[in-house]
């Protein structure tokens, strides 16, 4: 049977929160004592328990992260901004995929309570008053990461990128560039801020500049390549005459309507430009090298984690927004038409 904190407390002849404090420094103890615990627990071979330690200190030193997706390299740039601030104050992280689905959300932040973690970096799809409801009772604080809140906002923690202003941005660059002709093949609709939030941006930019487009124009697809692959060809089948450019929510759904236009013949940039969403590393690898919008997400994580870490030490208490900046990067898949 394995060595138990109660049993180094009892062979010391000491309490176990007197054990708890020499294992983990909390408060003096004279040297004697300190020496005398050391030497059973060396005898005894003993290896403090995470959980036990967290019974007594209310710590485990551990951050939830949940990610909708641990496949996608958004979440892997994400999550090692969030390791490397964690890791450097001591925190351990665990890392959860939820699917983007509502109940293995709520279920996942059950589970992490019950594992006594530190805080919660959440990544969702649609942070809605179900969700935020779960957050505001549990024990540990929670920071949104990439997604905003969709029902209020500064009521949970959030660090993110502006996709409205990213969006109009980028119509803005097509616009000064020629085109008015503007597509978007985006994601898709149930997702809050780079769904919804990157179609308002979008429609803003038009409305700003007197420019309408058919409905036919815009299509809401998932973050994939298959997704901007049969967009774009609804796109192409569903409109008589083509846009000259078109605007997609991520880089992978760039790469599928570029790849779905190559097929029929049509020239990238030639005769339609392409812009993508992210920056992630293959962008510069395609051929021709894609236009996108670079989303710093290593840092973004970093950031939530800096403020993650200031709800757990205490030194913060009232929720705010941070966004991190977004830059638009030319590359070869966008055309000057003037």
């Amino acid at each position: 049977m394995a060595v138990t904190i109660a049993d180094i407390a009892k062979e010391a002849g000491v309490s176990i929160s007197t054990v708890s404090r020499v294992i983990n420094n909390t408060k003096p103890v004279s040297p004697e004592l300190k020496e005398r615990v050391y030497r059973i627990i060396e005898k005894n071979h003993f290896t403090p328990n995470a959980l036990a330690q967290g019974l007594i200190t209310k710590k485990t030193n551990i951050v939830g992260v949940i990610v909708p997706d641990i496949s996608n390299a958004v979440f892997g740039a994400l999550t090692k901004g969030i390791n490397s601030v964690c890791s450097n104050k001591g925190y351990t992280i665990m890392v959860c995929e939820s699917g983007g689905e509502l109940e293995r959300e709520l279920n996942l932040l059950n589970i992490l309570e019950d594992r006594q973690i530190d805080g919660v970096l959440f990544a969702g799809v649609d942070v809605n008053q179900e969700l935020v409801d779960a957050m505001q009772r549990k024990d540990y604080p929670v920071v949104l990461v990439t997604q905003e809140c969709s029902v209020k906002e500064n009521i949970i923690d959030t660090v993110t990128h502006d996709n409205v202003q990213a969006l109009y941005d980028v119509v803005m660059f097509l616009h000064e560039n020629g085109h008015e002709r503007i597509a978007y093949l985006g994601g898709p609709e149930y997702d809050f801020s780079s769904g919804q939030k990157r179609l308002k941006g979008y429609k803003e930019a038009l409305s700003a500049l007197k420019i309408s487009v058919p409905y036919s124009y815009i299509e809401q697809v998932q973050f994939s390549f298959q997704g901007g692959y049969e967009g774009m060809k609804r796109i192409y089948e569903e409109n008589s005459i083509l846009p000259t450019a078109v605007v997609t929510g991520s880089d992978l759904i760039a790469i599928g309507a570029v790849q779905f236009l190559n097929g029929q013949g049509i020239g990238v940039p030639e005769e339609i430009s392409v812009i993508g969403f992210d920056d992630l590393d293959f962008a510069t690898y395609f051929r021709p090298e894609l236009s996108t919008v670079r989303i710093p997400y290593f840092e973004e994580g970093e950031i939530a984690a800096k403020e993650l870490l200031k709800y757990m030490t205490g030194s913060k208490t009232k929720a705010s927004t941070h966004y991190v900046p977004h830059k638009i990067i030319r590359r070869g898949t966008v055309k000057v038409l003037k």
